[in-house]
């Protein structure tokens, strides 16, 4: 394995504030200012056309196609003329989806899309359809998250899967080759804490420690992997041959978790989940939105972290200008994401109002998932800031 090549180190002490404390073998310690970055306004929008967008893939043609994990399906949308066509609709029927996740590019237009509640991959051709599908047989490939300039399929094994115990709730990242068969560990990172109490009684409480820090991980468009390190905020850059680059390390001020905070996370928590018996023929499905005393008991019998982590590990995205944006969560001002480079330095700092998130980087902008006060959701298009 080539050793790592670091950039060097910094703190960052206030929560979400705008100056940093910066430390080099080089320069005395300083105050420097987080270069805000201003998206402006939005380019095109498509006003309240899904319910929870899951993944969005751009297409050559500049079309885009959008998942949707309530309304199980894919659709084929055209932003400049605001033209919705569904493609993939929910069933188990080869044209059919059940709680689709993420969109995977492939070569050309091509696109892989998780079909969770079917148990498979689909592959979608340009216009959306699916072509075929594949049964995953590897643990961990159904929530496939990218593909490597070798062609390999880049996803992480449950820690029961791992062909080496692992402890701390770890999870590996591989690299799996389905033309020869081989799969290689990446890297290794720190998964989701489950709770400790794992005991036999029925009673209904969440598996996960609420607000644990964890690591997070993306691909970019290269092929490499991006690690954000929850412990001590940093990026790491993983080629799948084991070469690293490290970014120096960011650290915030504890952030105390509320009592409003926990309810949100069950609330939050539970409208993203999947239930045994909820679906078709008794399949997956979604979790029945939980009433105000059972999101009461749910919040008495989780385990919850005491204070924030410093970023939202599914709000990671690798944008196809070689930056990694990492979302810090939401405040009273909206939504902040840090922007760092390919050296893992961060180069500014992007605030959306309301209830917005990014959901791709590309070329063409930054697209943006808005929830609107019905939970009804909008797509926006924002120029990428250079």
């Amino acid at each position: 394995m080539t050793a790592p090549r670091r950039v060097g180190r910094v703190l960052l002490a206030s929560s979400l504030g705008l100056s940093a404390a910066v430390t080099n073998p080089v320069a005395s310690q300083q105050q420097v200012p987080i270069r805000a970055l201003d998206l402006g306004s939005p380019i095109e929008t498509l006003e309240d056309g899904f319910s929870s967008i899951r993944g969005i893939r751009e297409l050559s043609s500049g079309q885009l196609l959008v998942a949707d994990w309530i309304e199980e399906r894919v659709a084929v949308v055209a932003l400049e003329s605001g033209t919705v066509v569904d493609r993939v609709t929910a069933g188990k029927g080869p044209q059919e989806v059940r709680l689709p996740g993420g969109l995977v590019a492939m070569a050309g237009d091509s696109t892989i899309l998780s079909d969770e509640g079917n148990g498979r991959l689909s592959v979608l051709a340009p216009d959306g359809r699916v072509v075929r599908t594949i049964r995953p047989d590897q643990p961990g490939l159904l929530a496939l998250q990218g593909i490597s300039a070798d062609g390999d399929f880049l996803f992480s094994v449950p820690a029961w899967a791992a062909s080496t115990p692992l402890v701390d709730d770890s999870v590996q990242v591989v690299s799996w080759n389905p033309v020869r068969r081989l799969t290689r560990v990446v890297v290794t990172i720190q998964g989701a804490r489950r709770r400790r109490d794992q005991s036999a009684n029925r009673e209904l409480r969440l598996p996960v420690v609420g607000f644990a820090s964890r690591d997070a991980w993306t691909v970019s468009p290269e092929g490499r992997v991006m690690v954000v390190r929850g412990r001590d905020y940093r990026l790491e850059s993983w080629t799948t041959d084991g070469t690293k680059v490290e970014g120096p390390s960011y650290a915030y001020a504890p952030r105390p978790v509320t009592n409003d905070d926990r309810r949100q996370f069950v609330e939050d928590f539970m409208a993203a989940s999947a239930l045994s018996g909820r679906g078709q023929d008794g399949g997956l499905g979604h979790a029945p939105s939980p009433s105000r005393a059972e999101v009461d008991r749910l919040v008495e019998t989780t385990e919850f972290a005491e204070s924030h982590p410093l970023f939202v590990a599914d709000q990671v995205l690798s944008g196809a200008d070689g930056r990694t944006w990492v979302g810090l969560g939401r405040t009273p001002q909206g939504t902040i994401y840090d922007v760092f480079d390919t050296d893992g330095i961060r180069v500014g700092r992007v605030r959306l109002p309301g209830q917005r998130s990014i959901e791709l980087i590309s070329n063409r902008g930054v697209y943006v998932v808005r929830t609107g006060e019905l939970g009804l959701q909008s797509i926006e298009r924002y120029r990428l800031p250079r």
